[in-house]
């Protein structure tokens, strides 16, 4: 396994009422199909206390993994209703 990991952190707005649905809806996506793409090796999923946001941080192998995924992902049947969620994203290195 390569050493240079890509960490992607994205923001979901929520709020209360939708908070729930919405980490099930992203914790499904994830488990059945983001962590089954090449390169991914793990993630977390957050809500925050308030209901008003929901952070997702994936740990790749390297940015070239990710990005590879990427053209799946917005072909993902389930990717219109993850926008709705307005993610906001950004790639770390270690």
């Amino acid at each position: 396994m390569s050493t240079e990991h890509h960490y992607v952190i994205v923001t979901f707005h929520t709020d209360k009422t939708n908070q729930s649905q919405a980490v099930t809806e992203i914790g499904d996506y994830v488990a059945d199909f983001l962590s089954q793409q090449p390169g991914f090796v793990t993630s977390s999923l957050f809500a925050s206390r308030d209901g008003q946001s929901i952070v997702h941080q994936a740990q790749w192998t390297s940015e070239a993994a990710f990005l590879a995924a990427g053209p799946l992902a917005r072909a993902h049947p389930d990717f219109p209703k993850l926008m709705t969620y307005e993610p906001n994203g950004v790639g770390y290195q270690l």
